[in-house]
């Protein structure tokens, strides 16, 4: 790595000090500046110290747990932009709601481990793509998405899609533009745990055009994809 480039600085916070170990370890083998903090009270001074590019934030903590936490940073105009992914042991639904409504951009579950998160930072901190769970509501052209009440209306109509299909439209929606690949796709909607063909993937993006009545994201080359003009 040349010696002026800037590392991407990360913040943990969890009271489990094993996982902060593990986390530190590999995520500094991936070239991040590291900095962990295992009492949820410290957080919010730890975090305008270090004022990192991504924290991850275990939700279930003493004192004060990690959707609180959320919430006071995101009262912080310095954290506007800085992700919040959100570690949690539990798959409880409204828990993981409440997470994303407070400010949160992403959770993954401990279970699915290391991989499903190291993916997903990579993608927001390396290849600059952008995972906002947290945005309620995208405008882009004729298409608007409300991810609240999982919504997607185009040209006035509304449109009836899959889970997988929406969140394969509201990745594309919030990254423009941009050339996005089938592995990002599988493993930032997915996961890097759930085996998926790419020939499903396709049907699923194949579908999406269709339910749009457009040609709305298109295959740029073999395994890469981008969201085109929305009217």
């Amino acid at each position: 790595m040349n010696s002026e480039t800037k590392k991407n600085k990360i913040l943990i916070i969890d009271d489990d000090k094993d996982i902060l170990e593990l986390l530190a370890y590999n995520l500094e083998k991936e070239g991040y500046e590291i900095e962990t903090v295992s009492k949820s009270t410290d957080s919010l001074t730890a975090a305008k110290s270090f004022q990192p590019d991504l924290i991850i934030l275990d939700i279930m903590m003493p004192k004060i747990n990690g959707i609180e936490v959320c919430r006071q940073l995101r009262e912080s105009s310095e954290f506007n932009n800085t992700y919040i992914f959100f570690l949690t042991a539990k798959s409880d639904k409204e828990l993981q709601n409440e997470a994303l409504e407070t400010g949160g951009d992403d959770f993954i579950q401990k279970i699915t481990g290391l991989r499903a998160l190291t993916h997903k930072i990579s993608t927001v901190l390396k290849r600059k793509l952008i995972i906002r769970k947290c945005v309620k509501e995208i405008h882009l052209g004729d298409l608007t998405i409300n991810r609240k009440n999982r919504s997607v209306a185009y040209k006035g109509k509304e449109i009836v899609l899959s889970e997988s299909e929406f969140e394969i439209i509201y990745f594309f929606a919030q990254n423009p533009k941009k050339i996005i690949s089938r592995d990002n796709l599988l493993n930032n909607i997915w996961g890097p745990d759930v085996y998926l063909l790419a020939k499903t993937l396709d049907t699923y993006l194949m579908n999406v055009a269709e339910k749009l009545g457009t040609e709305l994201i298109k295959q740029v080359r073999e395994g890469k994809y981008k969201l085109e003009k929305v009217g």
